[in-house]
């Protein structure tokens, strides 16, 4: 295997292995060049057919498109390997996933996600299989499933003992290689058709028994019995050891059993004859569980939420041409009738054009000070109670902590074996609250980093953290189907409570701390109150997951994002004000001034945007960022907007104090 540090062909840095197999291994590795995070696939061919068969397959794969797979970007030779640059992504597979969460999957509230992953795989393998080059997957299963920022599905394919995926490539052109009759692909067996198991030529009905084997597993928590067993019982005349969905998921519709069952037919021939069929088949029963499943009511937590229906498209957003614009950059010469200025930079801080306008009270918004590059995704943010540091929760399983004083790198905090979600410093005293998918909350001390103590919690993969005002509360919410409610200062943690509800991503405490705020899974903002942690009626409005919940630091206001929009309410009554809409993609991110007079959105849409509280109104002018916005925060004097993106930077912006 080659050794992290080693550099390919003067571009490609390889940072560490990821994958490894009889053929080969699979590297996260550093492009040089355009400054990004790729995955090197290495193949180990020595037979002169297979290395001219693999450069045909990557550049049929390069011309690829679709959103459900990661693109090929180069392919190259180098002693004794073939490799296939593509695209990184980012994130835990479904495979840990499932092992860490376990029953979590096999829930009604997953179930819509679920079905909906199935809709998007079943539109990768039909834009697949009707190439003009027909290209089989042949490995699909958890293990290569990764999920994005918005919880869409990426099919990768980082089996090495197969050679991956398959092409049919005219019989002409392999003619050598046909002569061979030699194979090199294998199988993952719960997820693998009989004709795989015995080395049957591909079909794009293997893909669905693969497909249909996975969504089981998800679905049930379950591996299904492999084809070869199955195949020698219904061979000696016994039933079928397959058991259907619903012995173990029995709040899956028998429609939606009947048609996995359908795709697990051991005989090809009575599977569904493609995936265009099955898909449009399951988006008919899909529609059919969604309007049979009962609306959102302000009720106390109902047992499962609707199913997820789309956005309504986004509001085209305000010209820009009557503002006065700001433009500046090092070494740009100034353009007339413009003010132009220079951005101090230094170290890892990159030199960027910014823009900039100005509300009616003179107040500079969007002037771009720094931008810090940390090398990994960006999933969270906070500033200290006093803004002299700044912790970044990353992808790589680290906290930076940064000095906003002269913008260094104060520490690296390690211990995280997973995707670090959410960071929170406590407002008053010397303490810093990690959580991530590993199931942990970690604490650190706040000036530097030194690690206190951690809280397992089995179960919930963790997604959000909130202290009370004092500091003295903390809030824990995730994949585990309860909030739980901690005493937390520097000397111990005692949990206190558990808060029913569906899965959570996002927690907010009013700024009195009488209420907590739940953005769940379902649709609806759960609320409790603090004195005697009772629920209040939830707050309802969404069709799908919440992504970002948060209150006005003056608690007028509660403020929650759902895919591309962002809803207000007001809290005297509980009544919904404001409907946002502006962004092109999922809102992940939002954040109240310390004023309360504008809200702050970041989204996959590569934009942050602000609004005025009191009317509602978008500042026409985005604040651009070259990756999807995962977190934002102000800073305590409301002075500095920090934002993180996928990335890896972090954009500190002037937005006024």
């Amino acid at each position: 295997m080659l050794e992290s540090g080693a550099i390919l062909q003067d571009r490609y840095k390889i940072i560490l292995p990821i994958g490894k197999g009889g053929m080969g291994s699979v590297y996260k590795a550093r492009d040089l060049r355009l400054r990004t995070d790729v995955a090197l696939k290495e193949t180990l061919f020595t037979d002169e057919v297979y290395r001219r068969a693999f450069e045909l397959e990557a550049q049929i794969l390069a011309r690829l498109r679709h959103q459900a797979m990661p693109r090929v970007i180069d392919h190259f030779i180098e002693g004794p390997g073939q490799f296939l640059v593509m695209e990184f992504i980012h994130g835990e597979d479904l495979g840990n996933q499932l092992a860490r969460l376990g029953q979590r999957f096999a829930t009604p509230q997953a179930m819509p996600m679920i079905l909906r992953w199935a809709d998007q795989l079943l539109d990768a393998l039909t834009y697949l299989h009707t190439r003009p080059m027909p290209v089989y997957h042949r490995d699909i299963k958890p293990k290569n499933l990764k999920l994005t920022q918005n919880y869409d599905i990426i099919m990768l394919d980082f089996g090495l003992a197969r050679g991956g995926m398959t092409i049919a490539i005219d019989p002409d052109s392999m003619a050598a290689a046909a002569a061979d009759q030699r194979k090199i692909y294998g199988f993952t067996p719960p997820y693998a058709p009989i004709e795989q198991m015995r080395d049957g030529e591909p079909d794009a009905r293997s893909d669905l028994y693969s497909l249909a084997a996975t969504i089981y597993h998800l679905l049930t928590a379950t591996l299904p019995v492999d084809a070869m067993t199955r195949m020698a019982k219904l061979i000696n005349g016994q039933p079928d050891p397959l058991k259907p969905l619903r012995t173990y998921a029995p709040h899956v519709p028998e429609a939606i059993d009947t048609l996995i069952q359908r795709a697990l037919a051991v005989l090809v021939d009575e599977r569904p004859a493609s995936a265009r069929v099955m898909r449009v088949e399951l988006t008919r029963l899909r529609a059919g569980f969604a309007s049979a499943s009962p609306p959102l009511a302000p009720a106390p937590p109902p047992a499962a939420g609707p199913s997820p229906a789309p956005e309504p498209p986004p509001a085209p957003p305000p010209t820009t041409a009557s503002l006065p614009v700001t433009i500046s950059a090092p070494g740009v010469a100034p353009v007339a009738g413009l003010v132009t200025g220079t951005i101090p930079f230094a170290g890892s801080i990159t030199p960027h054009v910014t823009m900039s306008s100005s509300n009616p009270d003179g107040m500079p918004l969007g002037t771009l000070l720094r931008m810090l590059t940390t090398g990994s995704p960006i999933r969270a943010l906070a500033f200290s109670p006093t803004g002299a540091l700044l912790a970044s929760g990353y992808d790589d399983h680290t906290v930076g902590l940064w000095n906003m004083g002269d913008f260094s790198l104060t520490a690296l905090l390690k211990g995280h074996t997973s995707c670090v979600r959410s960071v929170r410093f406590a407002p008053q005293g010397d303490l810093l609250a990690t959580g991530g998918d590993d199931e942990t909350v970690r604490f650190w001390q706040g000036r530097d980093g030194t690690f206190l103590r951690q809280l397992r919690l089995p179960g919930c993969a963790v997604e959000s953290l909130a202290f009370n005002p004092e500091g003295t509360l903390l809030a824990v919410g995730g994949w585990g189907g309860a909030i739980t409610l901690c005493e937390a200062t520097s000397e111990r943690v005692r949990v206190v409570n558990a808060l029913p509800c569906p899965f959570v991503h996002s927690l907010s405490f009013s700024p009195d701390g009488a209420m907590l705020a739940a953005g769940c899974y379902d649709g609806a903002v759960y609320l409790w109150t603090m004195r005697d942690h009772e629920a209040l009626p939830p707050l309802s409005g969404f069709p799908t997951f919440i992504l970002a919940v948060a209150f006005s630091p003056d608690g007028a206001y509660l403020a929650a994002s759902s895919q591309t929009s962002v809803r207000i309410w007001r809290m005297s009554d509980r009544k919904p004000i404001d409907r946002l809409q502006g962004h092109s993609g999922p809102v992940h991110g939002i954040a109240f001034s310390p004023d309360s007079r504008l809200l702050a959105t970041g989204s996959e849409d590569k934009t942050v945007r602000l609004w005025r509280v009191s009317d509602g109104t978008m500042i026409p002018i985005p604040l651009e960022h070259r990756g999807g916005v995962a977190s934002l925060c102000y800073s305590p004097d409301g002075a500095t907007l920090a934002t993180g993106s996928h990335d890896g930077r972090i954009s500190l912006w002037t937005v006024g104090g």
